[in-house]
């Protein structure tokens, strides 16, 4: 009797493999951060813990990452969530006064607008940080904003990669109809990898000089 023999090349199969099982693994990432995001106060700790998990996959520190999610969620249930609603008041408050001065039309109130409107851009920036940051290092909450938007104005190139990103995400939802089921399917967790790669060279410098101090905690 014959053996049927399957010539199979593992060099091929295994990164094909891995590749599905990460896809996998980013799926179901994405739908716990889209559940845990439900409530709406939770973005900022949702955000905070699904950074965490991509700056460690980035970092080549992988693990389980839906086991490591909820871990930093508890974790950062309370900084994020309080850094969330600090945020989204602030930004409601520019965007309503955005709106009400552009309204009038008239020279001062245009001023005022482009002011209001050069802050909206500012606080996006702040925004953008400020969750990775809860996500790498422990900090009060004023510190972490402080420290987002410090960043903010001395890492000028990795913002703009960053918004970068973002416009793009945005420009492809806007136009491309399957865009928003990616994004729904595992678009939020890849985006954050994908940002997770600058980030973590942003935040090199200080890990590295808390290394050298000796303790972890908050960034200079």
């Amino acid at each position: 009797e014959r053996t049927v023999f399957i010539f199979m090349n593992t060099k091929l199969v295994n990164p094909v493999l891995d590749f599905i099982n990460t896809l996998c693994n980013f799926i179901v990432l994405n739908l716990i951060f889209l559940i845990t995001c439900i409530p709406v106060f939770t973005i900022g700790a949702a955000l905070s813990s699904l950074y965490c998990v991509t700056m460690k996959e980035a970092r080549g520190e992988y693990g389980y990452l839906v086991r490591t999610y909820l871990q930093e969620f508890k974790k950062n249930f309370k900084s994020g969530t309080k850094a969330f609603l600090i945020l989204f008041a602030a930004g409601a408050l520019l965007l309503f006064n955005l709106v009400f001065w552009f309204t009038f039309g008239t020279i001062p109130a245009t001023v005022i607008s482009a002011l209001l409107f050069v802050a909206c851009i500012a606080w996006f920036f702040v925004f953008t940080y400020t969750f990775p940051l809860i996500a790498r290092f422990e900090n009060t909450t004023k510190q972490t904003l402080q420290n987002a938007f410090c960043l903010t104005m001395s890492h000028v190139k990795a913002t703009l990669f960053l918004l970068l990103i973002d416009a793009l995400v945005f420009f492809f939802c806007l136009f491309l109809a399957p865009m928003k089921l990616l994004m729904v399917l595992f678009g939020f967790a890849f985006i954050a990898y994908c940002q997770s790669f600058i980030l973590i060279k942003v935040f090199e410098p200080f890990e590295n000089a808390l290394e050298t101090d000796g303790h972890s905690g908050s960034e200079a």
